[in-house]
């Protein structure tokens, strides 16, 4: 690699640590007023679950979907846009989503034990650990394509296709927790 490479490269992953801190402090910020609330009476009950969902699914659903609406954008902007600087946008905009996806997964992981539900119990669960996963592996996958000089077509494709599969999923996950959660809601005296 030659010094501008070398640059590039701090500055991107020093973008990243940023990124990632800034993060986590949102949310620290976000999940630290649950752990400062009393401990449930009673062993559990609406009293516990009170504590969980109707407190934090805004947050989860705030997350989420900012982390969808800029994956669709990082979309819009490698298949549409292809201008000047659309590799650069497409990969802020792809990171920034991934970062946002997964703080809403872990709001979400959290809400739920804080609720004392059991974990992976419904259809929108289970497909949220896997479509986190397969964006995880869709970023991955993509951070590669430049810096790998074998088999470049098939890991481009990989990941074109993962991420368009990833969208989909993000968004007919994103209906189901929208049913569950009127479900949900609904039974709360």
């Amino acid at each position: 690699m030659n010094p501008p490479q070398v640059k590039n490269l701090m500055h991107a992953w020093e973008k990243g640590i940023f990124f990632g801190i800034l993060m986590a402090i949102v949310l620290v910020v976000v999940c630290s007023s649950a752990t400062a609330q009393p401990s449930p009476t009673s062993g559990g009950g609406f009293g516990r679950f009170n504590q969980g969902v109707p407190v934090y699914w805004p947050y989860h659903a705030l997350f989420m979907s900012t982390g969808f609406v800029l994956l669709v954008a990082g979309f819009f902007i490698a298949r549409f846009r292809k201008t000047g600087n659309w590799y650069k946008t497409h990969m802020i905009l792809e990171s920034g989503g991934c970062a946002c996806v997964l703080v809403g997964l872990f709001i979400g992981i959290y809400m739920v034990t804080l609720s004392g539900l059991p974990h992976l119990r419904n259809i929108h669960e289970l497909m949220g650990v896997a479509v986190g996963t397969m964006v995880i592996i869709t970023i991955t996958i993509g951070y590669f394509i430049k810096r790998i000089n074998k088999s470049k077509n098939v890991i481009r494709m990989s990941h074109r296709w993962l991420g368009r599969i990833s969208i989909v999923l993000v968004a007919i996950n994103s209906v189901l927790g929208l049913l569950i959660l009127s479900v949900i809601l609904n039974r709360i005296p």
